[in-house]
């Protein structure tokens, strides 16, 4: 707190060309706020006695301190949902981390939620999960954790709270999926695959489209005769218009899917929009003996491949639309044929190498 200054001035009391004025702290949360209350060009004898008269509350920090209306957790995940349904294509995802979020935190206050609690939250979501599922991993509660994250955030933004009551919360540590399919896997896969399925399995694998940008393809979208597939701007994860190639092959795949009249989706059920295949790929994977192999680790497969097949790495962002680098080499895996092939260059460069040494 401020000090007696050198005009004699006792504490919180200061004085400059404006006149008089109060000088403290409020402490609210883990913040000291300072405060200045003017006075104006009254007497000292006059400024000595208001501050007389609020010393008592300056001192236990109630002077001039901001009431704040207690915001609940299920107020501010409430609000977060409709930030989300109209900015974020992933509202349907940040409605069931929401859900969850609600069944541990519901009515407790916000700012009552600090990094213990949040703990306590884990141990009750991998207790929950355990009875329906299996072991939850650390990148399925990193997800919680971040939409936790945002909800608070956003409502420190909205002035509803001081401070953020998670600042230093840690993450678990997530180990990216290195599942990708040889030629010979992914020819069984396509085998065992039903006929609406495959068409949607042979996309994903050559061109790395995400699950919902397929299934939300139009044919207006694919354009045969420059052999792309269009997605713009608002159907894509990235928010950013993306070309895809396609082939010959693709091509001939993608015509021999049955039209339905008023239908714009390609891949559809009766003339009406997928909304699922998790039972027809599970199936599939499963007469086909692909353990622990998800449709989205298609998108893996043709990361890989393309880079394999020597595509710039420009190009292979370019037409699986990663944004960075850093997502990008999580999607792009090195196995044992890399490393071998890597090792045999490197022989085949020494031997070089010694035979200009020789021969100089």
């Amino acid at each position: 707190m401020s000090k007696p200054n050198v005009h004699g001035l006792p504490q919180f009391l200061r004085k400059d060309e404006k006149g008089y004025f109060l000088d403290y702290y409020l402490k609210e949360g883990r913040q000291r706020i300072r405060k200045r209350v003017r006075l104006g060009q009254i007497p000292l004898e006059k400024a000595r006695k208001v501050l007389a008269q609020h010393m008592q509350a300056i001192v236990e920090g109630k002077f001039l301190a901001e009431e704040k209306q207690s915001i609940t957790f299920n107020e501010a995940a409430d609000a977060f949902l409709a930030y989300s349904e109209s900015r974020k294509k992933s509202f349907k995802q940040d409605k069931m981390y929401v859900r969850n979020l609600k069944a541990f935190f519901g009515d407790k206050h916000l700012e009552s939620v600090n990094l213990d609690l949040v703990e306590s939250y884990l141990n009750w979501r991998r207790k929950e999960g355990n009875k329906h599922w299996k072991e939850l991993t650390g990148t399925t509660l990193n997800r919680d954790l971040a939409c936790l994250k945002t909800i608070v955030r956003r409502a420190k933004l909205n002035r509803q709270i001081q401070v953020n009551p998670l600042e230093g919360i840690k993450l678990f540590k997530e180990i990216p999926r290195d599942r990708t399919l040889t030629p010979e896997e992914y020819q069984r896969l396509v085998e065992h695959c039903t006929r609406h399925l495959k068409p949607m399995v042979e996309l994903a694998y050559v061109t790395a489209m995400r699950r919902g940008e397929i299934m939300g393809l139009k044919w207006q979208q694919v354009d045969f005769q420059h052999g792309v597939i269009i997605l713009e701007a608002g159907e894509t994860k990235t928010q950013e218009k993306r070309e895809i190639p396609i082939d010959e092959h693709l091509k001939a795949v993608i015509r021999i899917i049955p039209k339905f009249l008023g239908c714009p989706y390609v891949f559809n059920y009766r003339g009406k929009k997928l909304s699922d295949f998790k039972t027809a790929f599970r199936n599939a994977c499963e007469k086909a003996n692909l353990k622990g192999f998800h449709f989205h680790d298609l998108r893996h497969c043709a990361v890989t491949n393309m880079r394999k097949a020597g595509v710039p790495e420009g190009v292979i962002m370019s037409v699986s639309g990663h944004k960075t680098n850093a997502v990008f080499r999580r999607y792009d895996q090195v196995d044992r044929m890399d490393r071998k092939e890597a090792l045999d260059k490197v022989r085949g460069f020494n031997n070089t190498d010694k035979t200009r040494v020789g021969n100089s």
